[in-house]
């Protein structure tokens, strides 16, 4: 077991192999997070890890060259049709302002920005939240004995990169019979889109043409 760098930085693993395999770009493919341990995902570089085909949509990356983090510019998020700003304030939205982590697994917002979507879910849904159990703390947590039945949300990217994300990327058990919202919360002012999001979808990192592509895809069959 090990860590293998995929960031943007010339000692990753993409720039160190890039010119031996087709330029630097690679694509993964993240399995759900309650997904059977004996089935994994994909990575792939250089030839052939472009996403093509019906469904893909592609962002600009908003990183500066050489920089390790892959950082994209996120518009909002919707709960079905209900559309919530990612800045909930009149500024105007910067370039760049949330990253995507497939080392972290919760995706965390501006606290304005979550604490919306967290309102709109509720609305959205008919089950009840779980207020009475101490170790979930503040978390938006529901009872469901099989796959959380829920709205479907979409995040909406730069270049109209709308990418839907259903709910075994958006809820995840902490233990049986609990589904817990996999977003959270943060007033540091680093955000993140991470790996619970990014589940089910084959992304493609081109280095070259600094885009990411987006395809939802079935990863466990990949």
């Amino acid at each position: 077991m090990g860590i293998i760098g995929l960031g943007g930085g010339p000692l990753s693993l993409v720039s160190q192999i890039g010119a031996l395999y087709g330029g630097r770009r690679f694509s993964q493919c993240l399995v759900p997070f309650h997904t059977d341990p004996n089935v994994a995902g994909t990575l792939r570089f250089g030839e052939g890890s472009e996403v093509s085909g019906e469904g893909v949509v592609t962002t600009p990356l908003a990183s500066e060259e050489g920089e390790t983090n892959y950082k994209v510019t996120l518009k909002g998020i919707s709960i079905e049709e209900t559309f919530v700003p990612f800045n909930t304030s009149n500024d105007v939205l910067s370039k760049g302002n949330i990253m995507l982590d497939s080392g972290t697994p919760t995706t965390y917002l501006p606290q304005d920005f979550y604490d919306l979507l967290v309102q709109e879910l509720k609305g959205h849904s008919t089950m009840v939240p779980i207020e009475d159990d101490p170790d979930l703390g503040s978390q938006l947590c529901y009872k469901s004995e099989g796959n959380l039945e829920g709205p479907i949300l979409t995040a909406h990217f730069e270049n109209d990169a709308d990418v839907p994300l259903m709910t075994t990327q958006t809820f995840v058990p902490p233990k049986d019979g609990v589904y817990c919202f996999a977003m959270a919360g943060s007033s540091d002012g680093e955000y993140i889109f991470g790996n619970f999001a990014q589940s089910n979808v084959l992304i493609g990192f081109d280095l070259e043409k600094k885009t990411v592509s987006f395809k939802p895809t079935d990863c466990t069959n990949e």
